[in-house]
């Protein structure tokens, strides 16, 4: 059997495109991203050129398993130093569905301050939100 992701590069008009990883599941969890960056993307865009995986960006000296991505998982690329949007949707105590958009920079060399800012932007809730359980 072949684990495989599915890699979308809008800069090279590819959506959801299978591509064979590893033949085992140990081999396919041990796969650095570097690993697959290189098989995935052209040379002479790999420094200028970032993957994602559920809006994260992953660093090339770590596994597809310790991203916990699975076979058949969707693997993004972005050119380095975009943008990306995120939308969390919160309930009012009156039921009122209340969405709110944050847009982060590529996150890829972010300091720790700045990574922190950008948590508490995310977590950040209204005071007039509660939480229905």
């Amino acid at each position: 059997m072949s684990f495989q992701i599915y890699f979308t590069d809008e800069r090279r008009g590819l959506e959801g495109t299978p591509v064979p990883v590893a033949d085992s599941e140990e081999e396919f969890r041990n796969t650095t991203v570097e690993e697959l960056k290189r098989r995935l993307i052209p040379e002479d865009q790999l420094e200028d050129t970032i993957l994602r995986y559920r809006s994260k960006t992953l660093k090339k000296n770590r596994t597809l398993g310790s991203y916990g991505i699975k076979h058949e998982d969707g693997i993004t690329a972005e050119r380095r130093g975009g943008t990306y949007t995120q939308t969390y949707e919160q309930h009012s105590s009156d039921g009122t569905e209340i969405t709110n958009t944050y847009r982060f920079e590529d996150d890829d060399d972010l300091h720790r301050t700045q990574s922190m800012d950008n948590l508490v932007l995310m977590q950040k809730t209204e005071p007039w939100l509660c939480c229905v359980s």
